[in-house]
């Protein structure tokens, strides 16, 4: 997951080789190292945090960052998506094009026309297309004895280790998940499921 960040590193730089930045010009967006941010035509931000210090920020066209969302660098944003009000971007995250996602997320890749868009904890986790979280869906990303990780394998047939020390959900296309969802270090979607009701699934 630390990869995702390097890969946005890598991404910014081509991205916006030779390009200019559109202005950020909220005068209640507060901006940390703006030579790292790149906005694109039709972003709308409005009193924002944004953090370069650590990693790029890149900011697809007609892209919404909303009141109160923090994005700490490295972050990137694909065309028409949303931070929601008060969302929480910790970094090495990347954030595909018409997506809504709202609490805290860290070290994660969500892909195209997906929702998180409620509070709870999404961490070192992959959500394919077209999925949807539920409000107050959490996902574990450590397990309580720090062991390495281990996610179930279509492949094999059984579990397999991760080489991970963090590890949280990975969800395949079409997936939802109900309200109040908890999510155990590792867990593995598969696709168009629907997983929700009382403890963990």
């Amino acid at each position: 997951f630390v990869q995702n960040g390097n890969k946005i590193r890598s991404d910014f730089k081509v991205l916006t080789a030779g390009r200019k930045s559109q202005p950020i010009d909220d005068k209640y967006t507060m901006v940390y190292d703006e030579e790292n941010i790149f906005i694109e035509e039709g972003v709308k931000i409005r009193a924002a945090i944004l953090n370069a210090e650590n990693g790029p920020i890149y900011i697809g066209k007609n892209a919404q960052i909303h009141e109160g969302a923090i994005i700490k660098g490295p972050f990137a944003i694909c065309e028409g998506s949303n931070v929601n009000v008060g969302g929480k971007m910790r970094g090495d995250v990347t954030i595909g094009p018409f997506c809504k996602v709202g609490g805290e997320v860290a070290a994660s890749v969500i892909f195209g026309h997906t929702n998180k868009g409620h509070e709870g904890y999404l961490g070192n986790s992959v959500l394919g297309e077209w999925c949807n979280l539920g409000a107050d869906t959490n996902t574990s990303n450590l397990k309580n004895n720090y062991a390495e990780v281990k996610i179930w394998s279509y492949a094999k047939g059984g579990f397999k280790s991760t080489g991970q020390q963090f590890c949280g959900l990975i969800m395949g296309d079409h997936s939802k998940s109900g309200i109040n969802t908890m999510f155990n270090t590792g867990t593995v979607v598969g696709v168009s499921a629907n997983i929700f009701g009382a403890g963990y699934p």
